[in-house]
C-alpha cells in the first residue's frame, strides 16, 4: 500500500491536518478520498456518528469548489446541512445549491433532475435512515457514470451494517474520535470498493464547530 501525505492550510481553525492512505486499485484506478477517484460513481458514507460523514463530505465539496466544479446538496429540513459550519470550513455557500425537502420521493425527484442536467461534478444526498428503491439506484448509477458525477449518499446506518443501497460502487464507514477538548479526528475506511481494493483509509484531524466535528 502506498502512503501519501497532504496538508492544507487551516480554514478558520477548522482543519489542522489531513492524511490519506491510498494506492492503486485492481483496474489501475487511483484509490483514496478525493474527487477524481469518486466521479462517475455512487458512493455511500455510513456510520452512526453522522458528523464524521459530514466532515469528510464537506472536504469533497471544498475540493470541487477549489477546482471550479459545481456541487449540490439534497437533504431534509431537519438534518445534515448547517450553513455556518460549512462556511467556516471554507465552502462558498453562494456557489452551493441546497435542496431541502423531507419526503424521500421528493428528494429523489430533485436528485434525478440535478443528475440529468449533467451540470454537477458532485451531488450529495442526505438519506438519513431511508433506502433508495433498487430500480432508482440503477438509474442513478447510470446517470452518475454518463455525466461523470460523483453521487455521495449520506446514510445513518451503523458501521458494518448493510444499508440496502446495494448498487453503491464504494461504501465507506466513518467514525469520529475526540483527541482533546476541542480537537477531533474523523476516520473513513473503504469497506466495499468495486473499482479498487477495500481497506484503504482517510483521516482528517482538526478543531472547530461541533456540527462539523
Amino acid at each position: 500500500m502506498h502512503r501519501s501525505h497532504s496538508t492544507r492550510r487551516p480554514v478558520q481553525g477548522v482543519e489542522s491536518a489531513r492524511r490519506v492512505l491510498s494506492g492503486r486499485g485492481r483496474h489501475g484506478a487511483a484509490e483514496g478520498w478525493q474527487l477524481d477517484t469518486v466521479r462517475g460513481r455512487v458512493v455511500e458514507l455510513s456510520g452512526g456518528a453522522a458528523t464524521a460523514a459530514l466532515t469528510v463530505a464537506a472536504g469533497l465539496i471544498l475540493e470541487a469548489q477549489t477546482q471550479g466544479l459545481p456541487a449540490a446538496w439534497v437533504g431534509e429540513h431537519r438534518t445534515g446541512f448547517y450553513p455556518p459550519d460549512f462556511a467556516a470550513r471554507g465552502i462558498d455557500l453562494e456557489a452551493l445549491p441546497v435542496v431541502r425537502v423531507n419526503a424521500l420521493a421528493q428528494r429523489l425527484k430533485a436528485l434525478d433532475t440535478l443528475m440529468r442536467s449533467g451540470g454537477f461534478a458532485l451531488i450529495l444526498l442526505d438519506l438519513g435512515h431511508e433506502r433508495i428503491p433498487l430500480g432508482v439506484q440503477s438509474r442513478l448509477a447510470g446517470l452518475a457514470k454518463r455525466h461523470h458525477t460523483a453521487l455521495l449518499l449520506l446514510a445513518r446506518s451503523q458501521s458494518n451494517t448493510p444499508s440496502g443501497n446495494t448498487l453503491a460502487s464504494l461504501r465507506c464507514d466513518t467514525r469520529k474520535e475526540r483527541t482533546l477538548a476541542h480537537q477531533f479526528t474523523c476516520r473513513l475506511e473503504a469497506v466495499k470498493d468495486k473499482v479498487g481494493s477495500t481497506g484503504w483509509e482517510h483521516e482528517e484531524a482538526g478543531d472547530g464547530p461541533e456540527g462539523m466535528g
